[in-house]
């Protein structure tokens, strides 16, 4: 910060607290400000139909069948909210998160019913593979001489594939929330190779 001398000391030259000095001027100068259209509720897709599982650790918030996911997005756009981050719950799983970038997985599912019945909707998805791995893990395991690792780099290969499987659904942005190094990268180069160039992540 800048400052300058005088006769009573020194000073700074910029003086953040001129702009905190009441709360209109705080409310003009805000940057962030909560509102309707900001707030992303998420919605877990599993398979079925007419299915709303509670989910224990999260209280009024359930695993839904894709039918059921339309029904609450409705709900959601009717409280002024345009936003849903989707999550996957598939019935079956494997060491290769299959179910993950799979064309008919649940989330490409739930994605190609919102976007059909409610266009408007910005529809997010989330990107990770330890829901699709069996044995719970952000990216493939290697067992070597009694021990497990992560390939990370291996990883990036499914995590592609499935942002990509996410936007030709016609997902709106692409939200990984994986562990891996380099994965947005490797995600924006497989969404660009695919002509998904304006999808953001």
């Amino acid at each position: 910060m800048q400052h300058h001398t005088g006769s009573a000391g020194l000073f700074p030259v910029q003086r953040p607290r001129r702009l905190r000095a009441s709360q209109a001027l705080r409310d003009f100068v805000a940057e962030t400000s909560l509102a309707d259209a900001r707030f992303v509720p998420p919605l877990f897709a599993r398979p079925g139909k007419n299915i709303r599982k509670p989910i224990g650790s999260m209280p009024g918030v359930f695993q839904l069948s894709v039918d059921e996911i339309q029904r609450e997005a409705e709900s959601v756009l009717h409280a002024g909210i345009r936003s849903v981050l989707l999550f996957g719950i598939p019935d079956a799983k494997d060491e290769q998160a299959s179910g993950a970038y799979s064309p008919n997985g649940i989330v490409q599912q739930a994605v190609r019913a919102l976007k059909k019945s409610f266009p408007d909707l910005l529809v997010i998805t989330d990107v990770c593979l330890c829901e699709y791995m069996n044995h719970g893990h952000c990216g493939i395991v290697e067992h070597r001489h009694g021990t497990a690792r992560i390939l990370n780099d291996p990883t990036l290969d499914l995590l592609a594939r499935t942002a990509v499987s996410h936007a030709e659904a016609g997902a709106d942005v692409i939200a990984p929330s994986d562990m891996m190094d380099g994965r947005v990268r490797a995600i924006r180069q497989a969404l660009d190779s695919a002509d998904f160039h304006d999808a953001p992540i």
